[in-house]
């Protein structure tokens, strides 16, 4: 690890000029500063902020106390706490107590010692007099209550939760149902056991102390205990409030020959995951956003710091995702008699979310002994080719985009499967809200069910935006802050800052990239910036409005985006605008969240770590969403409408979303876990509600427009002023003539 003795060596300095440098003490001369960040990048030194923290007595240590790590829970629970306390600039000092009171008080102890400036506790005192004495540190107290009337707490509800998971295995027939819960002294194992003693009582079920276990948290002592329970006791479910006492559990039921499933029901409170909830041994378990659960605790811990004499201490509940989603319902698909002599045929986008399909469709086949031949098809010619009858007459499957939705059922080129989206198995309040109808239905029917959901984000160098260096440049050249670019206008001033023939201090050759070597990709670029400066392609009235101020607007600022990208970007596609994002070639990039799922692939990112997220400038993304509907020639549409529901299953959701980085299903974008891997989940999340659809209209003269032929005079018009042949004002007069002058087109 480099010093700063080595950064002042490498930069030809004293090592007192680069701590002037580093600290602002001393004014240093913009040479030496050069010379001395150029060295800081070359050498990757990062300065030693604990070291800095005890010289001058500003101790930002958290302690943090776990009973183990070895359970997910809290694993995840660590890792959501300790992301929130590290942005803050916060240390965690990490001490677990294996669930030993007199071991928790050791490392308690330490602490105080050490001064910690707060404290997480996930706490195994029968009594909490031992936290007496550190009454005046900021403390956070996580699912076990302590005695104290005046603390923060957070916890999950455990009797909600058990309360739902009993009712459950009930309505499922289990008449004996055993509960293994941690020690009764504990809040949040009382409160779980109260909840089983209550369930029994109201449905006058006997011997409720029987089939109630606490016991210590290990997975050795949940082996005893069940090795002892099962040999006498078989209950036809249990329910475990801990990982620990599952994974002993499993081991007794094994030992004594017990299927789980075949002769148990087995369920556990657990860690929320994107795979499914149920084990390959049969056990199922709840989905506790504990990564959520711990960043939730480090704010309130951080608040509490930030006013410690005025702070009122707050006790959260959070509940358990499980609540309400039918955790024991199994996949339906139909059972009648279906042709299964050969494949069901789909013709999908050459895209990332096809190519997930093309890597599990295996599961669809097990499920319902249908195969699947896939076809993939680029954008270019996709519309075209659903359009031809005869194109597509063999395929009982097709892939489309939103836009082409209203010209596709005009030209009777899909099937209306509104009978089948009614039927008892099949849930459209899976999706995103209204996702379905904009993507599926026309005048209330539906023709499709959606099956891809990717707006646009912004991605942006992080290091670069960072670079202290970087910032005092932007600052003295254009008197405001680097920041992440909130508009178009300020897009184009930072991409311009980053692009080296226009700041020959730049680290990078350009500042952004642009897909446009097709109207099917420049259109989705071009559209947001219109429609961020209130511009349309289509008054209220169905009439042409390109030649508006607003529509000027965006397009002019679009075409001077092209300044500050590769003259190369003319003819990009999406993924090279990607890779040259990965490449660290450019400062900041528009990407659909369908192709940067491979943003955490080492295999083709260079820049791991070095990428922040945010939305669009001006807030307003193109609705990047493609749906799957049967065409009419299809000869086997039930085959055909059980492979779209398989796609839209929420038990297959997030196995897509781990692929491709995007669904259509909301449960994906609440996924705690997912959210960490890919950090642009809960971004396009909040912006859904903005994004916007490119429509076709039917003119006051009854002409129907598609859009398509609208957006192709575009991408003419754009191209034309890009070569010079003519003014963004020319231009955009003789588009708006175009349009007005289509004939209907049906």
């Amino acid at each position: 690890m480099s010093t700063i003795k080595d950064v002042a060596r490498h930069a030809g300095v004293s090592v007192g000029t680069v701590s002037n440098y580093m600290t602002g003490t001393r004014s240093v001369s913009a040479e030496m500063s050069k010379q001395i960040q150029s060295a800081i990048n070359e050498l990757g030194y990062k300065p030693n902020s604990y070291a800095k923290n005890l010289r001058t007595n500003n101790n930002l240590e958290i302690g943090v106390i776990l009973p183990n790590t070895y359970d997910q829970y809290y694993s995840y629970l660590l890792a959501g706490l300790e992301r929130e306390l590290k942005q803050a600039g916060y240390y965690v000092n990490l001490a677990l107590s294996d669930d030993v009171p007199e071991e928790e008080i050791t490392i308690l102890d330490g602490f105080m010692r050490k001064d910690m400036c707060g404290l997480i506790v996930v706490s195994c005192q029968n009594n909490y007099h031992c936290f007496d004495g550190s009454k005046r540190t900021p403390a956070v107290f996580i699912d076990r209550k302590p005695g104290l009337a005046d603390v923060n707490y957070i916890s999950f509800d455990s009797y909600e939760a058990t309360r739902y998971l009993l009712n459950e295995l009930r309505r499922e027939g289990c008449e004996t149902i055993a509960l293994f819960a941690g020690p009764a002294s504990l809040s949040c194992e009382a409160d779980s056991a109260r909840a089983f003693r209550e369930f029994y009582a109201e449905n006058d079920l006997p011997n409720a102390e029987k089939y109630l276990r606490n016991l210590r948290a290990t997975k050795e002592e949940a082996f005893r205990t069940g090795v002892e329970f099962f040999s006498s006791t078989k209950p036809d479910a249990v329910i475990s409030t801990s990982r620990n006492i599952t994974n002993g559990l499993e081991q007794a039921l094994s030992l004594l020959g017990i299927s789980v499933n075949n002769d148990i029901r087995f369920v556990s409170f657990g860690q929320e995951n994107w795979s499914r909830s149920v084990t390959s041994n049969g056990v199922l378990h709840t989905m506790r956003p504990a990564h959520l659960l711990g960043k939730k605790a480090a704010r309130l811990l951080l608040d509490n710091i930030k006013s410690p004499l005025m702070f009122e201490k707050q006790q959260i509940v959070m509940h358990d995702k499980i609540i309400g989603r039918g955790l024991f319902l199994g996949d339906v698909f139909p059972t009648a008699m279906i042709d299964r002599t050969r494949p069901i045929k789909v013709l999908m986008l050459n895209s990332p979310s096809a190519h997930a399909i093309l890597h599990t469709h295996s599961d669809f086949t097990r499920k319902t002994g249908l195969n699947v031949d896939i076809t993939l098809n680029e954008h270019r010619t996709l519309l075209n080719r659903l359009l031809n009858k005869e194109a597509v007459s063999d395929f009982d499957v097709v892939m489309y985009d939103n836009p082409w939705l209203e010209i596709l059922v005009r030209n009777k080129r899909l099937t209306d499967i509104t009978s089948y989206t009614q039927s008892p198995d099949f849930s459209p309040d899976v999706f995103l809200p209204h996702l379905f109808e904009k993507v599926g239905f026309v005048d209330e029917r539906c023709y499709g069910a959606p099956f891809m959901y990717g707006p646009q984000i912004l991605l942006y160098r992080k290091d670069l935006f960072e670079n202290k260096q970087l910032q005092e440049q932007f600052e003295k050249k254009y008197r405001a802050r680097l920041r992440v670019p909130r508009t178009w206008f300020e897009f184009n001033v930072v991409s311009s800052f980053f692009t080296r023939k226009c700041n020959p201090n730049s680290p990078i050759q350009y500042g952004t990239a642009i897909a446009a070597g097709n109207e099917a990709v420049l259109i989705p670029e071009l559209m947001p910036r219109v429609w961020a400066y209130g511009g349309h392609v289509f008054d209220e009235n169905g009439e042409a409005a390109t030649s508006s101020t607003a529509f000027r607007k965006g397009v002019s600022n679009f075409i001077e985006t092209f300044s500050y990208a590769s003259p190369s970007t003319r003819n990009y596609t999406v993924e090279q605008t990607v890779a040259d994002f990965y490449n660290g070639n450019i400062a900041m990039l528009i990407g659909f969240a369908s192709f940067v799922a491979d943003v955490n692939n080492d295999k083709k990112s260079k820049i791991i770590g070095k990428i922040g997220y945010s939305n669009i400038p001006g807030g307003v993304s193109v609705l990047g969403s493609w749906a799957l509907g049967i065409p009419p020639e299809s000869k086997r549409k039930e085959e055909a409408f059980a492979f779209i529901r398989w796609t839209c299953d929420p038990s297959m959701s997030n196995y897509f979303a781990v692929l491709d980085g995007q669904s259509p299903l909301e449960n994906v974008y609440i996924n705690d876990e997912l959210a960490s891997h890919y950090p642009w989940l809960p971004i396009i999340y909040r912006s859904y509600e903005t994004n916007r659809q490119r429509k076709s209209v039917t003119r006051g003269d009854g002409i129907f427009v598609p859009i398509t032929n609208a957006e192709h005079a575009i991408y003419k018009a754009i191209d034309d002023i890009l070569q010079e042949n003519c003014s963004v004002e020319d231009a955009l007069k003789r588009l708006t003539e175009t349009i007005d002058q289509f004939s209907d087109m049906t």
